[in-house]
């Protein structure tokens, strides 16, 4: 499995990017079929979002005492200490990503940390320049804590369950983004070889994890 691979490549959920100009040797017709590919990629994307109904109508009817509105997420065992910034969706249905390879992005039109239901966290793995916010994401263990802290200061603390890699055409959006009775806190970035083709790594790795007080709750 790579993590950063010698092109130095920015990467996200569903909108990966290439550092790399299209080879002088593809043609025309190539090209024309890879856009078209891309475009349905994009249009299948966007229809499983909205089909799934991942949006804010849902998070203001589970919302509790416990959400806060995300300003920073620390992660002790990885060192990483990170702002975050509100991110929605593109007009494609991508995802949005942080602006900074150092922030992290909070999908704001999903669940708030703390309240029940998956609130979603994701960041770049790498960038021209050498590792990204979530480069060592994939070394988190069970057990492990991510304290996320709005700007007052409260702090939510959540506990890694365990941590998956899908396919990128084939992540498990509900899963990730969906309604839960827990609370929980999921964190996506990109994994696996970089495909030169489709512009983009092959996979997604998502970190689940659980707020510290539903792992094992009371009675």
């Amino acid at each position: 499995m790579y993590k950063w691979i010698p092109l130095l490549l920015l990467c996200f959920l569903f909108a990966c990017s290439s550092a790399q100009e299209p080879e002088a040797s593809i043609d025309a017709e190539q090209k024309a079929a890879d856009a078209s590919e891309q475009t349905k990629e994009k249009e299948s994307l966007r229809e499983t979002y909205d089909s799934q109904k991942i949006n804010a109508s849902t998070t203001a009817e589970t919302t509790d005492k416990t959400a806060i509105t995300p300003k920073t997420v620390t992660i002790p065992a990885i060192n990483v200490e990170a702002n975050i910034e509100n991110v929605g969706r593109y007009a494609n249905g991508q995802m949005g990503e942080p602006d900074s390879v150092d922030g992290v992005g909070w999908y704001k039109d999903g669940y708030q940390p703390g309240a029940k239901g998956s609130a979603v966290l994701a960041g770049h793995v790498d960038s021209r320049t050498g590792p990204a916010v979530f480069y060592n994401l994939e070394d988190l263990q069970e057990g492990d804590e991510i304290i996320v802290t709005d700007e007052e200061g409260t702090e939510q603390t959540f506990i890694v369950q365990t941590s998956e890699a899908y396919d990128r055409k084939n992540a498990p959006l509900n899963k990730i983004f969906g309604f839960s009775y827990r609370r929980q806190l999921n964190l996506i970035t990109c994994t696996g070889e970089f495909n030169k083709k489709a512009g983009t790594h092959d996979e997604r790795l998502v970190v689940y994890a659980v707020h510290e007080d539903d792992v094992n709750p009371a009675g």
